[in-house]
């Protein structure tokens, strides 16, 4: 009994699973002659819907362009001659710094300090120009102190420090640099 069971469960199953198929197929035949017809009446089938994209963020989109600005300052900067010829960025320079914090401003003292020494470390350092986009990311984080931890601070500052050595920035330059910076971020808390 048992056998005849399990024989009548089994024949059951295949026959279910013989109609999933047939069912399958005849749904892809459908849709092929659909296609055809369509086709052969000059209909062009329709695309399905693309979900729209989602609203983006505003402070998202303010900080992306600071730092695609700041970038370019650094490249126009890279590709000066000197520091005289990359002087004439030094007011765009200090506009994009300033507009880097979000919250707290930095001294305008304190901007006015950095930028020039931006000016004078980077101009000519045609080398630098691969590097710009992370250096113009590190400068808009530290001008916004308040967001960091004294740890990602100087994570930060070391990067800073890495990027304009390998560009052969001049030590004097770098550390004017780096103690700008920690000015900077300490005004920002």
């Amino acid at each position: 009994m048992n056998a005849l069971a399990i024989l009548a469960f089994t024949l059951a199953l295949a026959a279910t699973s013989r109609a999933d198929v047939n069912y399958d197929l005849g749904k892809k035949q459908a849709k092929r002659d659909v296609s055809q017809s369509d086709a052969q009446q000059g209909v062009t089938p329709t695309q399905p819907q693309t979900p729209a994209a989602p609203p983006t963020d505003p402070a998202l989109l303010t900080t992306l362009q600071n730092i695609a600005n700041l970038r370019a300052d650094l490249d126009v900067l890279a590709q000066a001659a000197d520091a005289q010829a990359g002087a004439d960025q030094r007011a765009s320079l200090m506009t994009h710094l300033s507009a880097a914090a979000t919250d707290k401003k930095a001294a305008i003292a304190s901007i006015r300090k950095l930028a020039g020494h931006l000016v004078s470390a980077v101009s000519g350092k045609k080398i630098l120009t691969d590097q710009n986009s992370l250096l113009a990311r590190d400068l808009h984080a530290l001008f916004n102190g308040a967001h960091l931890s004294a740890a990602q601070q100087q994570t930060l500052l070391d990067g800073v420090k890495k990027i304009l050595a390998d560009a052969g920035a001049s030590a004097a330059d770098t550390d004017n640099i780096i103690g700008d910076l920690k000015q900077i971020a300490a005004e920002t808390q």
